[in-house]
């Protein structure tokens, strides 16, 4: 009996632990003092659940957050897109260092949908349900690169507005950017919505290999993308996390 009553007591101190986690991410003594326990026994269960990859450590290698183990099981019972596309957010953030978001077509616009930020003290603010023009994005691009000719023609016929200097501004710019995207998988804007933002995107795919959305990483121009090496990375991570959320057989 003691023993069950034990176990049932380790469960209710773990959870406890991931909720708190799950809350802030947090090091070893603010989960003790969150949760009302020692901080020995918190290190030791914060150590079982690393191991499961519930929980994983951040990039100063003390403070705690919610692991892939969790976020999976949370994206299994969530169908939707971004409930899907959450995990890979998370995990683009870890590997890029910089924000990641998700996007999607509507109309002649942006529609931002989900957000996952860095730990940087400078961040890009939370664009989450904004719409931006198309051409001024990189999710945008990734939008226009596959949308037919006519389509293309009749959004810039309506007009290419220009935020900076470094916006699209002619139908003929806006034609070989796209036709760049189409090349390599992805796209850029620097200094195009805004001056000191930099983006890059790649396209969603559902099962009939229609592009239903777009997952982008965003930071400042000064910082990102840091240089050629950087760049290419960065690429390659992004890619692949739109890769890997295609791969979910999305409708």
């Amino acid at each position: 009996m003691g023993s069950a009553t034990s176990g049932i007591q380790s469960i209710e101190r773990a959870f406890s632990v991931l909720l708190a986690v799950a809350t802030e991410p947090a090091g070893i003594t603010d989960v003790a003092r969150r949760v009302a326990l020692p901080v020995s026994t918190v290190a030791r269960l914060l150590a079982t659940l690393e191991n499961l990859e519930a929980v994983i450590r951040q990039d100063d290698g003390v403070t705690y957050r919610i692991g892939p183990t969790v976020s999976d099981l949370a994206a299994g019972n969530d169908t939707t897109l971004t409930g899907r596309a959450r995990p890979f957010l998370a995990e683009l953030v870890d590997r890029v260092h910089e924000t990641a978001g998700l996007s999607v077509l509507e109309g002649n616009e942006v529609l931002y949908l989900d957000h996952v930020e860095n730990d940087n003290a400078v961040q890009i603010r939370d664009w989450t349900g904004e719409r931006t023009p198309l051409h001024v994005v990189a999710s945008g691009l990734v939008f226009l690169a596959f949308l037919p000719a006519e389509r293309v023609e009749a959004y810039a016929d309506g007009g290419l507005d220009n935020p900076t200097e470094a916006s699209i501004a002619t139908l003929e710019q806006l034609q070989q950017r796209l036709s760049a995207v189409r090349h390599e998988g992805f796209a850029w804007t620097i200094d195009e919505l805004q001056i000191g933002i930099s983006a890059v995107a790649a396209p969603v795919r559902n099962r009939s290999g229609d592009i239903i959305a777009a997952i982008h990483c965003h930071g400042p121009s000064y910082r990102f993308p840091a240089d050629d090496a950087g760049r290419a990375d960065v690429e390659a991570a992004v890619v692949a996390a739109a890769r890997r959320l295609s791969d979910t057989k999305l409708d």
